[in-house]
């Protein structure tokens, strides 16, 4: 079997590593740019996504297709579903780049999220200030991501933030009051099993994802069980609706009554994730190549309490807040060179003690986050 992936970063890259010797697959994959991460483990096509020369070679030499981002052109996919089959769904795909539409889909499916509004004119905008009283986030309908496109609430004028935001269409939403954001991965199968991993608690700074933790300490089992339980409900629905194979992944914030407020999805393997190589028995990456190849999935188990780190920028800046984590600490270097803001690689502890993992995330932010964030350095 082969497997294209269109696009060819560091989520291309870990599918790749985590099936191509393990199942016999081998993959093809696509990206505009020179040596990307997936490139030291497959063949590489330097093409943009949408050249029908590139999807015919694809569609000629692949059995199935998927993509590792979700700014693939929908069209792409809707391209090649004529030729082999895609996952995932371009219906999905085409909602998950679009917040207006994305936000639509919670609605039609009455699934708790932020208020919205779709901007069209300089008076809609008026209006929705003149309401929330810089209670709000404005956001990208499309192209939005590690907080990019994105203006918070502000005190500067309608005129400056007109002139900002009128070329392209936006929403604006109400801030959430939340404690906790977290995401939670789901898998669906070709004969329409469900499986999901634990809820996965998130730390975004700037808009970027810094942690992920796979376990909670501060709510008690049985409101934590309900927590998961009502997560798995919204995300089984949104993949009945779509027949969606693969995983697909929901972020929510969780109010301080332990409610569940729908933010966005994922319609691929995502960041918050990355913990799974080591802290279950099946990465999502694998769980994800194994459901769009029809390779037969089993139950997931986790093997301990996870911290991750992403490692943004500069990897060795994060040299001596590594050396606190200690033991069953596990490395990845993406390969990528260093740019501002942008993920290199990744750090994940696994331990068998909630209370351990909680005591090195604690150790790590009090010895080597919080003094960098008094010295305005964003870690």
């Amino acid at each position: 079997m082969r497997i294209g992936i269109l696009g060819g970063g560091q989520l291309a890259m870990m599918m790749v590593e985590s099936t191509k010797k393990k199942y016999d697959i081998e993959f093809l994959v696509v990206d505009p740019t020179q040596n990307p991460p997936a490139s030291k483990f497959t063949k590489c096509l330097q093409s943009e996504y949408d050249n029908t020369k590139t999807l015919d070679i694809i569609a000629k030499e692949c059995d199935l297709v998927t993509i590792d981002f979700e700014n693939v052109p929908a069209n792409a996919l809707r391209y090649l579903e004529n030729k082999i089959k895609v996952f995932p769904n371009p219906d999905a795909l085409e909602i998950c780049q679009d917040r207006l539409k994305e936000k639509n889909l919670f609605k039609e499916l009455n699934i708790p999220t932020t208020n919205f509004k779709s901007i069209s004119s300089k008076e809609d905008l008026e209006s929705y200030l003149k309401n929330y009283n810089q209670q709000y986030i404005l956001k990208s309908r499309k192209f939005g991501y590690d907080g990019k496109n994105q203006i918070r609430g502000v005190s500067q004028s309608l005129d400056k933030i007109w002139n900002e935001i009128k070329e392209t269409p936006y929403i604006i939403e109400n801030l959430v009051d939340f404690s906790n954001e977290a995401s939670l991965i789901g898998v669906r199968t070709q004969d329409k099993k469900l499986f999901f991993y634990p809820l996965t608690w998130n730390n975004h700074r700037n808009g970027i994802l810094r942690e992920s933790m796979s376990f909670n300490n501060e709510i008690n089992e049985t409101k934590y069980q309900e927590l998961q339980k009502n997560a798995e409900n919204i995300l089984t629905k949104i993949m009945e609706k779509f027949n969606y194979i693969g995983v697909l992944v929901i972020e929510f914030f969780v109010d301080k009554d332990f409610n569940l407020i729908a933010n966005e999805m994922a319609p691929r393997v995502h960041n918050s994730g990355h913990w799974t190589i080591e802290g279950a028995n099946i990465s999502q990456f694998e769980s994800h190549i194994r459901s769009i190849s029809d390779i037969n999935m089993e139950k997931i188990k986790i093997n301990g309490f996870a911290f991750m780190i992403n490692l943004i920028g500069n990897i060795d800046r994060y040299k001596p807040g590594i050396m606190l984590l200690g033991k069953n600490t596990y490395f990845h270097d993406y390969g990528k060179s260093e740019r501002k803001n942008r993920k290199l690689g990744h750090v994940t502890v696994i331990d068998n003690s909630s209370n351990k993992t909680l005591e090195k995330i604690k150790k790590y932010h009090n010895e080597f986050v919080k003094p960098r964030l008094y010295e305005n350095e964003l870690i």
